[in-house]
């Protein structure tokens, strides 16, 4: 099928072995633009099918991996594929099992990449290490929104993110939930936000 354009496998146990199939199916696809696999039982096998139809289609602006164990090192497999994309608007990858260094990964895509607007990374213990990445990444990007919540950030990581935003133009919604930035973080938060002429939305909730 040269014309399919959306295709959602979510909540499905396809594993490895489906990722495969389906990467195989759509290797002569270049009209693909939005691919969900939440909770397929992916790891990072899965994820070098999944970079093996990226290199191929370059016309993908979403992609949901969210809830697959890839680890750090389906990751790095990711944001090497995605270094030179020009299509992809929005990654989501949240409880992927991402650390600091899965975190590095994704800058690296954030930096590689023109066109990204939305980063979800929900629920991986990133730490104040991962967000600090990811926030040195934000100054010349497109990132228009963005979701750390349930990240692990305390109020380390709350200033850097703060001095990002207070510099950052592009930003509209940051959602930054269960993180312990304490209220001193929190108001850091805030008051970039303020100052800053983008942004509309911030969610802070413990």
């Amino acid at each position: 099928n040269h014309t399919l354009q959306v295709l959602s496998m979510s909540n499905n146990p396809i594993s490895d072995v489906g990722m495969a199939l389906i990467s195989e199916a759509l290797n002569h696809n270049t009209f693909l633009t939005d691919l969900r696999v939440v909770k397929c039982g992916l790891s990072v096998k899965g994820v070098v099918y999944i970079s093996q139809l990226l290199n191929v289609n370059h016309t993908l602006q979403v992609l949901d991996m969210s809830d697959n164990p890839i680890n750090d090192d389906g990751m790095a497999v990711i944001s090497e594929a995605l270094k030179h994309n020009t299509s992809l608007t929005e990654l989501s990858v949240g409880e992927c099992g991402l650390s600091v260094k899965g975190a590095i990964s994704i800058s690296e895509v954030i930096m590689g990449n023109s066109s990204l607007e939305e980063l979800w990374m929900f629920g991986n213990e990133i730490g104040d290490d991962g967000i600090c990445a990811i926030a040195g990444a934000l100054v010349n990007s497109k990132i228009s929104e963005l979701n750390v919540s349930c990240c692990g950030i305390t109020l380390t990581g709350a200033r850097v993110l703060a001095a990002a935003l207070s510099s950052n133009y592009t930003i509209r919604e940051l959602h930054l939930q269960y993180n312990p930035i304490t209220v001193e973080g929190a108001l850091l938060i805030v008051k970039a936000a303020v100052h800053n002429t983008v942004c509309q939305v911030v969610e802070l909730e413990r």
